[in-house]
């Protein structure tokens, strides 16, 4: 078992460091204080980050990307959240979705809407999660109904990222809610085109990572937009889930080795009692605890994206990796504050955002609990669902 990067994976990684902490880092904080990102700030960043391979980051070459691994990905984002969270959010999210459309088989839709999305000119999501739907996905309430040429969109999702600034919804909907999963299937939908409301949702953390109400009522999608018909839907928002669990679960890497990060400098340059409290047992027990944490997580973590790398499903490693990795790094974050003492609790010091980015990730793609039943049902044969 080889737990080293390759020589290109560490050359990736060392360069976008350098990136980050150069050209982004300075300004993490004070976009943070201003709150959810406008779409002109995030074309800026987008454009910024696309050298890298952020943009499109799992996009075969064939469909204009850059056809990287999900290890690639895990490396660039656990450096990526760990400077700025929720730039890695609107980042995650449109690369995601990108992903989502060039596996769709829709190749004339990929054609048309991949370039934008893959030179930073246009935003995408996923839409999901509905005010009365959360993990269970078969039971989706949005309604798509063929009429003609297009298809007739009604209903509400909910707590949608990069919702408000989004070109681009992919839109999980069912065409029939008798048919449970069987019913399930994707839309994209274009803002310009078929237009829709958004409600900004504000946030204890991430709070430049725009987070959306959005409501379509009688919205209609021309059919050639359809990413995935009755059934096909179902099946790849699960897989879809899988990978959005390692995505909060590497973002929550990115921030807990930030906070270690933050502590260590602190802890070395404070001084109480005549010497730094670098020092102290005490204070060593929490950086201890703090990095044993944070070395399991990445761990567990790469381990599931390795597994979907492989082409497994991930589906226990992912539920693994998140109900863990953003566990420990609330954990650790806390910690961090705790080291700082008064310092922690002032937006002087950046590990109280931490402590509010690592505590949002323990809630989307499915709670610590949905992700434990998902485990027990992984390793035991039996569903605690009804």
């Amino acid at each position: 078992m080889d737990f080293d990067l390759t020589d290109e994976q560490r050359m990736l990684q060392e360069t976008v460091r350098r990136f980050l902490r150069d050209k982004i880092a300075p300004l993490a904080d004070a976009f943070d204080r201003k709150g959810p990102m406008t779409k002109q700030e995030a074309h800026g960043f987008l454009k910024d980050l696309k050298p890298f391979g952020y943009l499109g980051t799992l996009v075969s070459e064939e469909h204009g990307g850059c056809g990287l691994s999900h290890i690639d990905w895990a490396v660039l984002h656990e450096e990526l959240r760990g400077v700025y969270a929720g730039l890695g959010g609107v980042v995650g999210i449109t690369s995601s979705t990108s992903h989502g459309i060039s596996g769709s088989g829709n190749e004339a839709l990929i054609g048309r809407v991949l370039p934008g999305l893959l030179s930073g000119e246009k935003i995408a999501c996923t839409a999901i999660t509905e005010p009365n739907v959360g993990s269970d996905v078969s039971a989706i309430q949005t309604r798509a109904v063929l009429d003609g040429d297009h298809y007739v969109l009604n209903g509400t999702k909910t707590w949608i990222s990069n919702g408000t600034i989004a070109d681009y919804v992919a839109v999980v909907a069912t065409s029939d809610p008798s048919k449970g999963a069987a019913g399930i299937l994707q839309l994209l939908v274009e803002r310009d085109v078929s237009p829709f409301e958004a409600r900004e949702i504000k946030k204890l953390g991430v709070r430049s990572f725009p987070t959306a109400e959005l409501v379509f009522e009688d919205c209609r999608v021309p059919k050639e937009n359809l990413l995935l018909t009755p059934g096909k839907g179902f099946k790849k928002a699960l897989r879809g889930l899988a990978f959005a669990r390692c995505n909060a679960a590497i973002a929550s890497v990115g921030i807990a080795q930030a906070a270690i990060d933050a502590s260590v400098r602190y802890a070395r340059e404070r001084t109480q009692f005549g010497r730094p409290i670098a020092g102290f047992q005490l204070v060593q027990e929490m950086i201890a605890d703090m990095v044993a944490e944070t070395e399991a997580a990445r761990l567990l973590t790469y381990r599931a994206f390795f597994v979907l790398d492989k082409g497994g499903a991930g589906r226990k490693e992912g539920s693994i990796a998140k109900a863990y990795a953003t566990e420990a790094a609330v954990r650790v974050a806390s910690k961090a504050v705790q080291i700082h003492g008064a310092y922690g609790l002032s937006e002087e010091y950046p590990v109280e955002r931490y402590f509010r980015d690592a505590r949002c990730y323990t809630i989307p793609d499915g709670t610590t609990e949905i992700q434990k039943l998902i485990i027990g049902r992984e390793v035991l044969g039996s569903s605690a669902f009804v």
